[in-house]
């Protein structure tokens, strides 16, 4: 599995998890908030910050498709051409956004809906592509992405294992190997019992590619498990409050909990630390304090042939340890010792046995 580069990030497994807070469209089509969101989004330690790039009437076929969420409260429905239309940004604003994202020490991405959105991302710098659950079946729009040569990071919502496999021949085909799977589930929330978080472990096992997990349930639990089975990617969504109108709102993590997860996550990884069986030093001397050393139980005097008897097994662990008594039992001493002295083998000489 090779590492993939995204603005000189390394993503690969063993490096700290790539955390992407997304914004999608919770900014309401409103600048002001967006970069009220961005500041939140660094001032919480992740790494990056994802919006959506779209035209509605690109992908909305008709004025009279509706679309029904829950917000305040209550059930809106709406059409979905005009819920979507008052959520797009304009070219100028992605990039002042992309521009202010990068200052606040964050790298800034889209997920990109169709040729022209892609376009306009790869030309204010985008160092990613993200393609969401619901365009994996989209083959035609996968190949224009992976032509662009940069990482691609796939969703797999939705997905059965032959759309995925699909997914991943079409951007290879294109000459992109630099792929990042998602395991997602696209329920909103998704319920503890629908998170399934073993999927990563299929997925990796079966396309030996960096896989992370794109999150919508609720709380940390589902992304710190996702992280102690290996996630390079961890994605949420993210509000900067849970009451605004909108359709992602409620199910999104606002500023607190969005750092509380950043936080949890470090920990988290702090504490899996490398499967390395080197002791630390600290270790060391803690061994060195709570380990038996062998001990004369009683005063020895010179040239006294030791037995069992005249051993104890005491702390600290600092002289001849428990496991070499045979260096000990049947040697001489060279001199007087006296009880409670810890054993040293240069004050022991080996009996000659003569045959």
């Amino acid at each position: 599995m090779e590492k993939i580069l995204i603005n000189k990030r390394v993503i690969t497994p063993g490096e700290p998890a790539f955390i992407i807070a997304e914004i999608g469209v919770n900014h309401n089509g409103d600048p002001g908030l967006a970069r009220e969101m961005v500041d939140a989004i660094a001032d919480s330690g992740a790494d990056c910050v994802k919006f959506q790039t779209f035209s509605a009437k690109e992908f909305v076929n008709s004025p009279k498709e509706t679309y029904e969420y829950f917000s305040q409260g209550k059930k809106v429905k709406e059409s979905m051409l005009e819920m979507f239309k008052r959520l797009e940004f304009k070219r100028d604003e992605f990039a002042g956004l992309f521009e202010y994202a990068r200052k606040r020490g964050l790298i800034p991405m889209s997920t990109p809906t169709d040729r022209n959105a892609v376009d306009l991302l790869d030309e204010i710098g985008t160092p990613a592509f993200k393609v969401g659950s619901d365009d994996l079946v989209y083959t035609p729009f996968l190949e224009y992405v992976a032509s662009k040569g940069k990482p691609v990071i796939i969703s797999t919502g939705m997905a059965e294992i032959a759309d995925i496999e699909r997914a991943v021949k079409t951007i290879r085909n294109a000459g992109n190997e630099q792929i990042l799977l998602l395991h997602c589930v696209s329920l909103y929330p998704t319920p503890p019992e629908k998170v399934n978080l073993r999927k990563m472990l299929t997925l990796k096992s079966m396309f030996d590619l960096p896989v992370g997990f794109s999150d919508h349930s609720r709380g940390n639990t589902a992304c710190l498990g996702a992280v102690t089975l290996g996630a390079t990617v961890l994605e949420k969504h993210f509000t900067m409050d849970k009451n605004l109108p909108g359709p992602d709102h409620w199910f999104s993590m606002n500023p607190e909990e969005l750092s509380s997860l950043v936080r949890q996550v470090r920990e988290m990884e702090q504490v899996l630390g490398k499967g390395e069986f080197i002791l630390d030093i600290s270790e060391k001397k803690m061994a060195d304090l709570c380990h038996r050393s062998i001990v004369l139980a009683k005063n020895l005097p010179v040239g006294h042939i030791i037995n069992e008897s005249d051993l104890a097994f005491r702390r600290p662990g600092t002289g001849v340890l428990p496991y070499d008594i045979n260096k000990v039992l049947g040697c001489k001493t060279r001199k007087f010792l006296e009880a409670g002295t810890h054993i040293e083998l240069y004050d022991l000489e080996k009996v000659s046995i003569d045959v």
